[in-house]
């Protein structure tokens, strides 16, 4: 009897330890980062972006593909803006190798479609008056050739990039919050402790969130770009791969390169999936993008960033909306449906399944034990679900098959009476 209930107390506790971690997580997930067995290793990769650094992306032809100073690994993929899409399969060094794995349909549906439609020029009126968030995890990196130097602390011009960007929104009649809060030191954590900025600005219940970054290569070059008369840096999207919002952020992007490149042509250099999350994970509408990088001149960026701003507004529905190919689910607010919600799911049952099983484990005394249990419980269930049991009923002139159900058996016992009187 002891022994029950100590087997019963280590299940029950089992279960409710399960429970537990699933309403943490579950509860706390707009606060901290989606749980993955690879999340300290990713903390690590989405510091590895140095000044100076060059990852060169080649072809199987050996061509110049993409540069970027952030880290790149196996795994990682590009989508060039006129639709080819490359997987990265080896790293050695600063080189990479990419293989080419076909074009992206999607893409090229939303670019196919915007090229076709009229200007937009009515919005969702449940979004009119929720902001476009913006803040900055990297919040010291700077342009050289106007902030004189690489790195402000506390201080960079990539805030400016972020005024640019904010000005040109609220033109266009979008609401915008604009964090200047810093992130210093750009180690490891930052991402960490611009997550709590971002969840502040969570709150505000926005369409989008926007990480401002740049890019780390020497070559002023790689960005620059001439739209309409004007020279300006164009900008990269960064899409985190290891995060359960993905699908619906990647789709986002494309839609953005797609819309943004309508409205100024070249704008949009690439997408990139990189490894790590970037707190993207808090919104099926996150975005991370880099504008030019440290060589290139400030006003450049800042020009680059009220471009990309002028496409927005019209793609997220707040100065006009936008079509979408058959086969999208549109809606990119907080509640926008994806993959994740799918996930989510899936961790609900494991997690119910592992608890019940260890549950069943620690009660019975061992696997044969389960096994029986659950077979009996299931042969019965099943049998009243679809119908109810057959059991043989002993009578005078012989066995008779009746229901296995408490009527069935009363029956059979009277008629057995009723022959034995007879």
């Amino acid at each position: 009897m002891n022994k029950n209930r100590i087997r019963i107390a280590l299940g029950a506790g089992l279960l409710a330890v399960g429970i537990s971690l699933l309403a943490y997580y579950t509860l706390t997930r707009s606060i901290h980062p989606a749980w993955s067995p690879s999340g300290l290793w990713n903390s690590v990769m989405e510091s590895e972006h140095e000044d100076g650094k060059v990852y060169k992306i080649m072809d199987r032809d050996n061509q110049l593909l993409s540069m970027m100073s952030r880290q790149v690994v196996a795994g990682d993929e590009l989508i060039a803006s006129s639709g080819r899409r490359y997987k990265i399969k080896e790293v050695q060094d600063y080189h990479a190798r990419a293989e080419f794995t076909g074009l992206d349909r999607e893409l090229l549906a939303y670019q196919d479609q915007f090229e076709h439609m009229a200007v937009p020029v009515a919005g969702q009126a449940d979004w009119k008056n929720k902001p476009i968030a913006i803040y900055h995890t990297h919040s010291a990196e700077s342009y050289v050739p106007t902030d004189g130097t690489e790195s402000k602390p506390y201080h960079g011009g990539i805030f400016e990039v972020g005024d640019a960007l904010t000005a040109e929104l609220q033109k266009r009649g979008a609401k915008v919050i604009h964090s200047k809060t810093p992130h210093e030191p750009r180690d490891k954590n930052a991402y960490y402790r611009s997550r709590r900025t971002a969840s502040e600005l969570m709150k505000n219940n926005p369409v989008a969130i926007i990480d401002v970054h740049r890019d780390g290569i020497p070559d002023p070059d790689y960005y620059k770009k001439k739209i309409a008369g004007e020279g300006v840096t164009q900008i990269r999207l960064v899409v985190g791969r290891q995060n359960p919002k993905m699908q619906s952020n990647m789709e986002f992007a494309k839609k953005m390169m797609a819309y943004a490149n309508k409205v100024h042509p070249g704008i949009v250099k690439e997408i990139f999936i990189a490894h790590g999350n970037y707190n993207q994970d808090l919104m099926s509408s996150a975005t991370l993008i880099e504008v030019g990088t440290h060589t290139n001149s400030r006003i450049a960026a800042q020009k680059g960033a009220a471009l990309f701003a002028d496409a927005l507004p019209g793609l997220l529905g707040i100065g006009g909306t936008v079509g979408r190919p058959p086969s999208t689910t549109g809606n990119y607010g907080p509640a926008a449906k994806s993959p994740a919600g799918w996930k989510t799911l899936t961790w609900i049952i494991g997690i119910t399944a592992i608890g019940g099983a260890a549950f069943l484990l620690v009660n019975s005394g061992s696997w044969k034990n389960v096994k029986k249990r659950l077979g009996g419980y299931w042969g019965k269930e099943f049998a009243g679900f679809m119908g109810p049991l057959k059991k043989k009923i002993p009578t005078s002139k012989g066995d008779v098959e009746t229901d296995y159900s408490e009527e069935a058996n009363n029956a059979a016992r009277e008629n057995r009476e009723k022959v034995k009187n007879d």
